[in-house]
């Protein structure tokens, strides 16, 4: 453990916070949080929603994403796509042209579906609005796909430790365009702990603005170092083998049994897959576990018909194929 305003902490920060923006896709500072991305959900709509947000809900996090603005006392309009698709971005330039909105939201990876959205698309549309800022939910992608803040002209990019930077939770992130931090300044009731205007005071510096979670800032400094050792560009290649190497099991599944990806051809994501069964899908769950194997639950209203294979972080395909075959053996028996 060290003081978390001494010399030796910022010695720390000062590695990490040169380390995350390219995995962000961004030259702006990335600031670093005790807590969880719902924590920095909040931030993103204290700090860059007025009033009036439209929420684009693909699945679970994006209605929570809703939820939080409605919760902040926005009001709230939601574009709502099916289970496994993402809401059209001619869908979005519709509803921004005959609306009044000051804030879109939206998820890159959608956790509960496997569908990845086209968020750079969503953000020149929103970016032609010049009131209007992007505020994007990036927890299943960063550190596992391209995310292009800066050149997909997204606003806010929240993100946390668990998921494709392969590391416990309990670290939360944000990164802010330069808009959205002028947004900030002027918004009166931004809170304390979720002021990204005070992180970005900290930020220069070189503190975080609440205590640290110190164990995790020094597994986050080793992963970036490993981040940077395997190359952007190979880490998300890794990802989207895996991703490749599920797709490619469930067509083969698919021609004996009723199993298909959930999320739709074209938007699947390359962090995770969430697969819909004939069946009961908590029993295969149960199944895996037997064989040594833990995959992710369906997400909400797909808990009964889904499960999720969780394949970031440090995984590869040769550590994937054992559990394929698992689920083969085990779809033969339940």
């Amino acid at each position: 453990m060290l003081a978390h305003r001494s010399a030796e902490m910022r010695e720390l920060l000062a590695r990490v916070y040169a380390e995350l923006p390219p995995i962000f896709g961004t030259s702006l500072p990335v600031y670093v949080s005790a807590g969880a991305a719902t924590g920095m959900m909040e931030a993103a709509i204290r700090c860059g929603a007025r009033s009036r947000v439209l929420a684009l809900v693909s699945g679970a996090f994006g209605e929570r994403f809703a939820r939080i603005a409605e919760s902040c006392g926005r009001s709230v309009t939601r574009l709502v796509a099916p289970p496994g698709s993402t809401v059209d971005v001619g869908v979005l330039a519709d509803a921004l042209e005959h609306g009044d909105y000051d804030a879109v939201t939206a998820v890159h990876v959608e956790t509960s579906t496997g569908a990845m959205a086209d968020v750079a698309s969503y953000g020149r549309v929103v970016a032609s609005h010049h009131d209007a800022l992007l505020l994007v939910d990036a927890v299943s992608s960063v550190g596992g796909a391209e995310v292009n803040m800066d050149a997909g002209g997204m606003d806010m990019v929240l993100a946390a430790s668990q998921k494709a930077l392969a590391l416990p939770p309990g670290l939360s992130f944000i990164a802010c365009s330069e808009r959205a931090m002028a947004r900030a300044r002027e918004l009166p009731d931004r809170g304390l702990y979720l002021d990204v205007v005070r992180m970005d005071d900290y930020w220069h510096e070189g503190e975080t603005a609440g205590t640290p979670a110190i164990p995790q800032l020094f597994a986050l400094d080793a992963q970036l170092a490993a981040i940077a050792r395997e190359g952007l560009s190979a880490r998300f290649r890794r990802h989207a083998n895996m991703a490749r190497a599920v797709e490619r099991w469930a067509y083969s599944r698919g021609n004996d049994m009723p199993i298909r990806l959930l999320a739709d051809e074209g938007s699947r994501a390359p962090t995770v897959s969430c697969i819909e069964i004939d069946g009961d899908a908590p029993l295969l769950r149960a199944l895996l576990r037997e064989r040594g194997f833990e995959v992710g639950a369906g997400y909400g209203a797909l808990a009964a018909r889904t499960i999720r294979i969780g394949h970031m972080g440090d995984h590869t395909v040769r550590e994937l194929t054992p559990l394929l075959a698992a689920l083969d053996a085990s779809l033969a028996v339940r």
